[in-house]
């Protein structure tokens, strides 16, 4: 079976955005532990203390699944590695003209030879396992390659690790380097890593395990440097499909991308494969008609595998621009998550029950001049895309409301005219501390409460 290795919390870490803090890395390790990946990389704890908490703690919630982090071929590199508790250490090395060039300037070959047999002999002593990574190793000469995985090999690493470092491979190539490493019967499991600068990560990895590649390294939306790495949900869907790895808990695997994306700020987008709100959605009329008799007409794989529910017909916004005028309703706090009774009536001033499509949210607040506010409304939430308060005093020029916000674990005292941007997976709340005027919510979804993005507890991991 092909086993999956995600480097979200690794790769991802090197994405725009991509920065998840110890919290948030527990959370999408429990996610990943759920979905069944086989293991979970995380972090260089070479980069400091912080970084060496946030990889002991995925170790601490990764539920069994083993943890495996990242390490120069150098020995301070490693030895942090083994503080973490990580059973894995991931040793890369380039060895190339480009990185003897640009990182490793008067080094020879021989001596990053020997410093591969060193670092990997050092992780053993350790106690840690080790899988060997080649970087750049699709630009890196095939008999070079070879002596550097022998060396690694020889000195203790389990498993070699085949990088295409920039996204340059097409799928042929990618088969005849991995078959070659295949063919020289090296006695360990082989690794893929391929980048999406090309567009073809996917079709790369497929023809990897052809060829014998065993392990494929993914990340969540395929979050990563630059154009990223194969898609984590992609991959198992279509592993599933071919039929060599079944999709056991599928239905997880959206949750799973619309957590990432708000950590990472990086949301898939609705045609993104699998997780994309708009892949099982079907709006020609004749596509309609035929999925309503045989689902299969259009579908590769039933969204029942993925807890999704089929959709048919458009989201499009209404045709006529009358339509796009709210009479705003007032709505009561139990309709909303997380908010309670409290001062002034709040009215609905758009979302996507009066203007279908319209994807965004905002709410407005009276807030009336009163003795006493109360301890708070509004509990701690955090929603799965960016959003606004807004804060508007009775006064002359939008003064006279003071209030009080949270923001992750700090307060802050906010006073009128403000507003307070908050950012996707940011959890946040509010309260009045004194002053009449208005409150306005926006939020970058067309429905409030299914915009919230619940807890993953550690008791929902099996």
């Amino acid at each position: 079976m092909v086993h999956i290795i995600d480097a979200t919390l690794r790769e991802g870490m090197q994405a725009a955005g991509g920065t998840f803090t110890l919290e948030e890395s527990v959370e999408v390790a429990r996610g990943l532990a759920e979905c069944g990946v086989d293991t979970i990389e995380c972090g260089h704890p070479a980069i400091g203390l912080s970084e060496q908490l946030r990889v002991a703690a995925v170790v601490d919630a990764s539920s069994g699944v083993p943890v495996l982090a990242h390490a120069r071929a150098e020995r301070g590199d490693i030895d942090a590695v083994a503080k973490t508790g990580a059973e894995w250490v991931g040793i890369f090395l380039g060895i190339n003209g480009i990185s003897l060039d640009n990182r490793l300037p008067g080094r020879s070959r021989d001596e990053l030879y020997r410093k591969i047999e060193e670092s990997v002999g050092h992780a053993r002593q350790q106690g840690l396992r080790v899988r060997f990574t080649v970087e750049d190793s699709s630009r890196t000469r095939p008999e070079v390659l070879a002596e550097a995985y022998d060396r690694a090999i020889r000195a203790g690493a389990e498993r070699i690790c085949v990088a295409d470092t920039v996204g340059l491979l097409e799928p042929d190539g990618t088969a005849g380097l991995v078959s070659t490493l295949a063919s020289q019967e090296l006695g360990v499991d082989i690794e893929v890593h391929l980048h999406d600068d090309r567009g073809l990560a996917m079709a790369n990895a497929l023809a990897a395990i052809d060829a014998g590649a065993t392990w494929v390294s993914t990340s969540v939306n395929g979050l990563g440097e630059r154009a990223g790495i194969v898609d984590l949900a992609a991959l198992l869907a279509n592993l599933d499909y071919r039929g060599s790895r079944p999709l056991a808990e599928g239905h997880r695997l959206r949750d799973l991308s619309r957590r990432v994306g708000a950590y990472s700020r990086s949301a898939p987008d609705h045609r993104r494969p699998v997780v994309g709100r708009n892949v099982f959605r079907h709006v020609s009329k004749l596509h309609v008609r035929a999925v309503e008799r045989d689902p299969a007409t259009y579908e590769w794989l039933a969204p029942e595998l993925f807890g999704i529910e089929r959709i048919l017909g458009s989201d499009e916004l209404p045709g006529s621009p009358k339509n796009w005028i709210v009479k705003p309703p007032i709505v009561s706090a139990e309709e909303l998550s997380y908010h309670r009774a409290g001062p002034g009536d709040r009215f609905v001033l758009v979302d996507d029950r009066f203007v279908p499509g319209a994807g965004q949210y905002c709410i407005a607040r009276r807030i009336p001049r009163l003795r006493s506010y109360g301890a708070g409304h509004v509990d701690g939430h955090v929603h799965h895309c960016d959003s606004l308060f807004i804060f508007l005093g009775a006064d002359e020029n939008y003064h006279g409301l003071s209030v009080e916000v949270n923001l992750g674990e700090e307060s802050f005292p906010v006073h009128s005219p403000a507003s307070v941007f908050i950012p996707a997976g940011v959890r946040h709340s509010y309260r009045v501390v004194d002053g009449a005027g208005t409150y306005l919510n926006y939020v970058l979804a067309g429905d409030y409460n299914s915009s919230l993005l619940e807890p993953l507890a550690a008791e929902d991991v099996s």
